[in-house]
């Protein structure tokens, strides 16, 4: 009997953790982000205020290069920034995953 086969029949709780590991890569792989569509998205509602690219322009508020690079952002908090009415931005019909893909997008400009 393989040594992995051993540990799975002496610990119960080493299967759980690995059916666990399993269903965790599966769920993961699924809610994988479109930054493709984070992009699009982004073209549409973002340029008037922000660069969205890493090329440096001048816009008038803080370029998605540098909101990705500061050490504390998440795409989770810049998702949950977006789903939430502000004044400093206009409220952008978002639905599904849409901010979560655009957030994919903006950290994908993390260096």
């Amino acid at each position: 009997m393989s040594a992995w086969l051993e540990i799975m029949n002496r610990s119960p709780q080493a299967l759980s953790v690995a059916v666990g590991l399993a269903l965790f890569g599966s769920v993961t792989a699924a809610a994988a982000q479109n930054v493709d569509n984070g992009r699009r998205l982004s073209e549409r509602w973002c340029t008037e205020c922000h660069a969205i690219t890493p090329a440096p322009r001048k816009s008038k508020a803080q370029s998605f290069a540098a909101i990705a690079a500061k050490e504390t952002i998440s795409a989770e908090m810049i998702a949950s920034f977006l789903r939430l009415p502000h004044a400093t931005m206009p409220n952008v019909p978002l639905r599904g995953n849409d901010a979560q893909d655009i957030a994919a997008f903006i950290m994908g400009m993390k260096k």
